[in-house]
């Protein structure tokens, strides 16, 4: 799994499958039989089903509108609480076009939230192989128990710092 942004939370289950799906932070390997599977990144669900049937490398881009859902309720808010203090005065004796003036604001704070409310987005990618940037990179650490770190006497055989010693940038190779 490769992500060119923050590092992503990868999870794979079988599509027709009830079972503990693979779970993974990239960059990481994980062994998958070939099928159909569905995806999430950062635990929201990719559209559809991914189908992997030879080895290769998933790259993820998740979308976060985090902002843009923080917008929409601060406008929500912000319209509501202004409206209700025109409608407020309008009631205790005040101005006529109060009431239009807090029916607008109601209406602006509604609309700024439907109109900037909207759900994380998550897609994924495949290509068969290893990522441009790893080819011709030794072999990575083996890891223990599905985890995606090295194991405790990995940097026995190799030194752990030495020029190539570990892969590149983001990402998560699949063998059959």
């Amino acid at each position: 799994m490769r992500s060119s942004d923050d590092p992503l939370v990868f999870s794979a289950r079988a599509r027709n499958s009830d079972g503990t799906p693979t779970l993974c932070s990239t960059p990481c390997d994980a062994k998958l039989l070939p099928g159909d599977y569905q995806l999430r990144l950062n635990g929201v669900a990719v559209d559809g089903s991914v189908k992997l049937a030879k080895p290769g490398t998933l790259q993820g881009k998740f979308e976060s509108r985090e902002a843009g859902r923080q917008a929409a309720w601060l406008g929500l808010n912000v319209g509501g609480i202004i409206g209700g203090v025109f409608i407020t005065v309008a009631a205790l004796g005040g101005p006529s076009w109060a009431y239009i003036a807090g029916g607008g604001s109601l209406l602006s704070g509604g609309a700024i939230f439907a109109l900037t409310y909207r759900s994380d987005r998550a897609t994924v990618s495949f290509s068969p192989g290893e990522p441009l940037d790893m080819r011709g990179l030794p072999p990575p650490i083996p890891a223990q128990d599905n985890s995606s770190g090295p194991t405790p006497n990995a940097g026995l055989d190799r030194p752990s710092r030495a020029f190539g010693a570990q892969a590149r940038g983001l990402g998560f190779r699949i063998t059959f």
